[in-house]
């Protein structure tokens, strides 16, 4: 598998720009459309996610600590609030050292 894909990583800085915020664009409609938790993060904090057009834009964004991460999985909640996909599109999942008591668990 090839990891160097010269067309993005030689790609003139506005033209990688542009590529990283039709990405976040991308990723920011998907979180808010899939994941339970996003949906009530979004509305929580009157964040329209269509105004987050552009990297500079993550930058006004409440942060979102280990601390609410582990809030939104078991054992604190019945489900996982940040997973996106049903159960069998799954393939691993991974989960941090859990150094604060309660490892965080990503899909």
């Amino acid at each position: 598998m090839d990891y160097y894909r010269e067309e993005i990583e030689t790609m003139p800085r506005d033209e990688l720009d542009a590529l990283v915020d039709e990405r976040i664009r991308y990723t920011v409609k998907y979180a808010a459309e899939k994941s339970l938790f996003y949906r009530k993060w979004f509305r929580q904090n009157n964040i329209n996610p269509g105004d987050i057009r552009e990297h500079e834009d993550l930058r006004e964004l409440p942060i979102i600590s280990g601390k609410i991460m582990r809030k939104q999985q078991p054992p604190e909640t019945e489900e996982f609030e940040f997973k996106c996909i049903d159960w069998d599109q799954i393939y691993t999942i991974h989960e941090t050292s859990g150094t604060s008591g309660t490892p965080k668990s990503f899909f």
